[in-house]
């Protein structure tokens, strides 16, 4: 995007190539593409980028623009969203996870309370930490106290350790031992650490840990 100044004050964003009339003379859309970005500053168009504000926390309020040397920025106000909310949000999508999880096997317990084959304890076992983790992040959830608290806890750092993949020239792949390290965030509102059971195990997994 580009922004078009005069006097020092922004006049209009432009999202998209169009012609436009400066001093009376007027451009085709083509500038955009064809004119170096300091002829375009020549005629007061500069690039234009936002600051952007997150969606997830705030509320945007109206646009402040600076013009720097070579581009021009937009700022929009903020407002904070109110924590109670966020943290009823962040509950229930909790839970949704939780049950989405759980759908998946709900089958086996049906089987079993009809007197089929009973669900594997080792499912069993996985379906109730589960259960556990969710009542869990419910209390953590509460004890949050601002909005600094609940961003930290949508992207706590983990650090991750893989082994590295080696493929020979026939295809045949081995892993390790040498491994790499990875720091990412994690949103804890919908990840559940229980290892799955009827989940294949990663062969290049080594280890996450919260940092």
């Amino acid at each position: 995007m580009w922004t078009q100044v005069s006097g020092g004050n922004v006049t209009r964003v432009i999202t998209s190539p169009t012609s436009l009339t400066v001093n009376e003379i007027t451009h085709p859309s083509s500038i955009f593409t064809k004119w170096t970005a300091a002829e375009l500053r020549n005629i007061g168009i500069y690039p234009y980028r936002e600051d952007s504000v997150d969606g997830r926390y705030h509320y945007s309020g109206s646009v402040t623009y600076t013009v720097l040397d070579d581009e021009v920025v937009g700022s929009y106000t903020k407002t904070d969203k109110d924590v109670a909310e966020l943290k009823k949000d962040m509950i229930e999508n909790a839970k949704q996870v939780v049950s989405i999880i759980l759908a998946r096997d709900d089958w086996m317990s049906i089987r079993e309370a009809e007197g089929g084959t009973a669900m594997p304890d080792n499912v069993k076992t996985y379906r109730a930490a589960i259960r556990t983790e969710s009542g869990t992040k419910e209390d953590e959830i509460n004890a949050l106290s601002d909005l600094d608290a609940i961003k930290g806890y949508e992207a706590t750092p983990y650090t991750e350790v893989r082994k590295v993949e080696h493929s020979d020239g026939a295809g045949n792949k081995t892993y390790g031992p040498d491994t790499e390290t990875f720091t990412r965030p994690i949103n804890l509102v919908t990840y559940y650490e229980s290892s799955d059971p009827l989940v294949e195990a990663d062969p290049l997994f080594v280890s996450l840990t919260k940092d």
